[in-house]
């Protein structure tokens, strides 16, 4: 197939995710790590009491089990995916709602129904950005065989390509887009804006069992994962950036695996220019797009991936953030006009800064510190009187320079592990 007609179909696939202003909504997906209460190891899938148990015990709550072969690999009913990550971390994907209170909702009635089973077998849920004790050496792959391919593929590209596999846990926002202009915009604010939103949500405190003294230790994983696939998009700030340049990064770029007759089938190096053709259906270049893991990533919608999984309501006022900036014309226009004039080198200097230097760091010339209260006064203007409040338990952390991962590891000294139970859900799950 010729490379212009693969550029076009994959840029006409993009476009098909357009929707008019009044149909605008929001996603969620919300990864969670469950550990043992007493001692805060990995619930790894296949002991007993473990992850699969968990998922069929949650089957008579009323989910829809999916199977890869014998096992149970994930759940789903009409408002949510429960699905597994590589090292067992435990995802619900909301589906795109109109408000924070629909999302709430959906959220928290999730947890009521996943908590009393993890009570009972005297587990935790734990949203937090990465393990809080297990080595991931010590935590098996779940059976999916398509992490298996990944994994292999994986061992010749970064150092941490593992421990973001089996060791990370992130929450992840899903925005709309009007047309092309509008996913330009977002596009480039979003890829703008993602050194500050790994600082803002900052929830690991540790790495492999050791206190990680930097920042956003899961931003330096990513950028040690693959660099075909991770970090900013290349280019994404440096022009005017939209759906075909999107598909050019996608072409240029190894899927690792395709799906073919629901099936996984490893493409080892070939690239996406080699795999797509006329005959490759719309699922199945849903999959491919699926397999690039930069910071904001394009399938029907644009993925906001920078978060670490956030405990409620912590969560939810990251949600309410990214949508009072998104979807707010003000805000957005105000941020690209600033991210118009930031080459994507400057955004990778500010990753580093803040890596180092947290709220000290430096980000369009200003302190870090000076600068994220802003993006706070943004989203007010963009959420309605019912919606601001959401915002509120995130902006206070914010306002006092802190952020979960800080909290952690302010209180680990007279608390010990102690302190990373406030990233645990069970008290919002019981009865």
């Amino acid at each position: 197939m010729e490379y212009e007609k693969q550029v076009k179909q994959i840029a006409a696939f993009i476009k098909s995710g357009e929707k008019p202003e009044e149909s605008l909504k929001i996603g969620v997906e919300l990864e969670h790590i469950i550990v043992k209460k007493d001692s805060m190891e990995s619930v790894t899938y296949y002991e007993e009491e473990g992850i699969e148990s968990i998922l069929k015990k949650l089957i008579k709550k009323g989910y829809e089990p999916k199977y890869e072969g014998d096992y149970v690999v994930g759940l789903g009913d009409q408002e949510a995916a429960i699905t597994l990550e590589p090292g067992g971390q435990l995802e619900i994907s909301i589906k795109p709602c109109s408000s924070l209170q629909e999302v709430e909702t959906i959220y928290l009635d999730f947890l009521k129904k996943i908590i009393p089973i993890l009570e009972e077998q005297n587990q935790l849920l734990m949203a937090i950005g990465y393990h809080p004790k297990t080595s991931i050496k010590d935590i098996p792959f779940n059976p999916k065989k398509r992490y298996g391919y990944m994994a292999e593929y994986f061992q010749t590209k970064g150092i941490y390509a593992h421990n973001m596999m089996k060791g990370t846990a992130s929450l992840q926002v899903v925005i709309d887009y009007k047309n092309e202009e509008d996913f330009i915009k977002k596009f480039r604010v979003a890829n703008f804006l993602s050194p500050l939103l790994h600082l803002i949500t900052d929830n690991a405190p540790v790495f492999e069992g050791h206190l990680y003294k930097k920042n956003s230790i899961r931003s330096t994983i990513w950028e040690n994962t693959d660099k075909d696939r991770s970090s900013i998009v290349p280019n994404s700030l440096n022009k005017t950036f939209g759906y075909e340049d999107y598909a050019k990064y996608i072409l240029d770029t190894p899927p690792i695996f395709i799906m073919k007759d629901g099936e996984a089938v490893r493409t080892y190096d070939k690239k996406a220019e080699e795999l797509i053709n006329a005959d490759t259906t719309e699922k199945e270049l849903d999959h491919i797009l699926s397999m690039v893991f930069p910071d904001v990533r394009i399938r029907t919608y644009i993925e906001i991936r920078m978060g670490d999984a956030l405990p409620y309501p912590l969560n939810m006022a990251y949600v309410a953030l990214i949508k009072g900036i998104f979807y707010n014309d003000m805000a957005l226009n105000y941020l690209y006009e600033l991210a118009k004039s930031t080459e994507e080198e400057k955004v990778r200097c500010a990753k580093k800064a803040i890596e180092e230097k947290g709220f000290e760091g430096r980000f369009k010339c200003k302190a870090v510190k000076d600068f994220v209260p802003i993006l706070f006064d943004l989203a007010k203007k963009g959420l309605d009187e019912s919606e601001k409040p959401y915002l509120l338990p995130l902006e206070k952390l914010i306002i006092n320079k802190k952020n979960p991962a800080l909290v952690i590891k302010s209180n680990m000294a007279s608390k010990g592990m102690e302190a990373f139970k406030w990233c645990g859900l069970n008290q919002f799950g019981r009865e």
